[in-house]
């Protein structure tokens, strides 16, 4: 970027951004972990629709705010400020005034540290985009979370009386399977999907989104008249759940990982296990989905935070009540030997 910082560039961003809104963008405000942070949009449709996945709610009036994030679509290769267009090149920057990653021809990943404004652009798709789909927050929020004593992670979080464990798997190990019918036979929930984890003191998880995302074949095992917000057609069909409605929880202590196994197994069982490779898998998928954490540092930091904790290897049947209902006496017996 020769002489200029990255804050630089970003000014140039916030110029290039207002002039793109159809609509001159669209804004609001929410709290997380104590902090004001306001959300931008070129639309306000985009913005109506990430706001309804937030369980944190949406504030009345508008206040300074501590961060803002930016979200929208674009040409990505308009952000790389390097001579390299490659359609499969990546350019990264990071010195004392800020973080950019551009994917080109894809997406725009950055953050300004002198201005706590944090950015994320991604190529025009069809008509159902990613952006208004709730998880192109991940990697904003995962980055944000690191400067905040956070941490953003790819895991599910149930519990009983106010006591939870993370569900660590990835995508199709039975994690958000296992996770939803917890929330279905009235277990304390937090998320199917993604936690915010403190990062110092009691290690507690608190929720991103109040929306879950679920399939009609899962509906149907779990609970043929399962409520749902909508329907989407062009997403196979996908049904979206508001999971506020049950025993949604906004914060919750963890003491265990919980790492499933779907083997198919006759009757489900829960056995300790050794927690290097639940942790590497679970720091791996973290960073594959939510594309915050590079380097060893973050990855020693991360598993620095968890250590400790005892990992159980959940072998799943193919029964999910039975699953549930194994998992519900595990987690009553942890709760009794605490007390």
């Amino acid at each position: 970027m020769g002489k200029m910082s990255v804050t630089d560039f970003f000014q140039a961003v916030d110029r290039r951004f207002e002039k793109l809104g159809p609509e001159k963008g669209a804004a609001f405000q929410t709290v997380v972990g104590g902090k004001v942070i306001e959300q931008r949009f070129l639309t306000k449709a985009n913005a109506d629709c990430v706001a309804s996945y937030l369980i944190t709610p949406v504030l009345k009036e508008f206040r300074k705010p501590d961060a803002v994030f930016y979200y929208w679509t674009d040409d990505c290769c308009a952000y790389n400020p390097s001579d390299t267009k490659e359609a499969q090149g990546v350019f990264i920057s990071n010195d004392g005034s800020g973080y950019l990653r551009v994917t080109a021809g894809r997406e725009m990943l950055g953050t300004d540290y002198v201005r706590n404004c944090y950015y994320h652009c991604r190529q025009p798709v069809e008509e159902t985009d990613y952006i208004i789909h709730g998880h192109s927050m991940a990697p904003v929020f995962g980055r944000w979370a690191l400067r905040n004593d956070l941490m953003l992670l790819h895991s599910a979080c149930v519990g009983l009386e106010g006591k939870g464990v993370m569900i660590a798997a990835r995508a199709g190990g039975g994690k958000s399977t296992l996770a939803i019918s917890c929330l279905l036979g009235g277990f304390d929930f937090v998320s199917d999907d993604y936690i915010l984890l403190t990062g110092s003191g009691p290690l507690k998880a608190m929720p991103l989104y109040k929306v879950i995302g679920i399939n009609q074949d899962m509906a149907a095992i779990l609970k043929p008249d399962l409520p749902v917000m909508r329907i989407e057609p062009k997403r196979e069909n996908k049904l979206y759940l508001d999971a506020s409605e049950y025993a949604f929880h906004k914060e919750m202590s963890i003491d265990a990982i919980i790492y499933p196994n779907p083997c198919g197994i006759e009757e489900p069982m829960l056995v300790e296990t050794n927690p290097g490779p639940v942790l590497a898998k679970l720091i791996d998928s973290s960073a594959k989905n939510i594309q915050t954490f590079r380097g060893p540092q973050i990855y020693r930091m991360m598993a620095e935070r968890l250590m400790g904790l005892p990992v159980y290897e959940f072998r799943l049947s193919r029964d999910l009540i039975r699953n549930r209902d194994v998992f519900g006496n595990f987690l009553k017996k942890r709760r009794s030997r605490t007390e």
